[in-house]
């Protein structure tokens, strides 16, 4: 327990990273929760509509508990850098799901995906290969899409290597254990906030009213964190 430094994440007094967190950051550590609770509504929302067999409900289960939780443990760890890189992997696991559900509906390699048999477009090909359907291309004109989503991705992957750090100053408050650090806990959360609406909007555009089959109080608080263009794309798309 001493040699993986647990004590400062989750045992020692004063020093207990996930005690801090939560006592000095506990209004951003329950818009995460939110974050997770409704994008946890969207996936069984396409596992409803489109059966459990559907490429983006199944990866969703594949993927549970999601990299997003293991991103909020991992942050209550004190561990910023692998708690951002999680996000990272959110983002490109959910695009996935959207691959096989819309873009490249081949069950056959869909299913050696599954296996590792096959390869599935990764980072910026797979943003890519997104725009080759009209919709999103057509939506990209409107927001932007495509520039946010490729922006974020390169943003996030300056993790990848710990080339954020200096850049963000992560290590501020740190030396050799984890130290609770506020300002890396701010950080985490703009680009979680950030995955969630490219998320949102691009499930919005792949599936339409089914990936939101959810209660209105649900739908409300989403609309909430979606920036105007994004927010405005869901009401004409009669998803509220």
């Amino acid at each position: 327990m001493y040699s993986l430094d647990l004590g400062f994440s989750d045992i020692f007094k004063d020093e207990n990273v996930r005690q801090l967190t939560l006592e000095g950051k506990l209004d951003v550590m329950e818009q995460a929760v939110e974050l997770m609770s409704l994008e946890e509504s969207m996936n069984f929302s396409v596992f409803s509509s489109k059966g459990s067999e559907h490429p983006t409900a199944q990866i969703y289960a594949i993927d549970f508990p999601s990299d997003l939780r293991a991103s909020i443990y991992l942050l209550l760890g004190g561990y910023y850098r692998q708690a951002i890189l999680c996000l990272r992997n959110w983002l490109e696991i959910r695009l996935t799901g959207i691959y096989f559900g819309l873009i490249n509906r081949d069950r056959t390699r869909y299913e050696d995906w599954k296996k590792g048999k096959k390869r599935a477009p990764i980072g910026q090909a797979l943003i890519k290969s997104l725009f080759s359907r009209a919709e999103f291309a057509k939506l990209d004109k409107t927001v932007g899409l495509r520039k946010q989503l490729r922006n974020l991705y390169e943003e996030l992957s300056a993790f990848t290597h710990a080339g954020g750090l200096t850049r963000y100053d992560l290590q501020s408050k740190t030396d050799n254990v984890p130290r609770f650090n506020p300002q890396s806990v701010d950080l985490w959360f703009n680009f979680a906030l950030r995955v969630f609406r490219e998320l949102v909007i691009c499930y919005f555009q792949a599936y339409g009213r089914n990936a939101f089959s959810m209660k209105k109080d649900e739908i409300e608080t989403l609309l909430r964190y979606l920036p105007e263009p994004y927010a405005q794309a869901l009401q004409k798309g009669g998803v509220c």
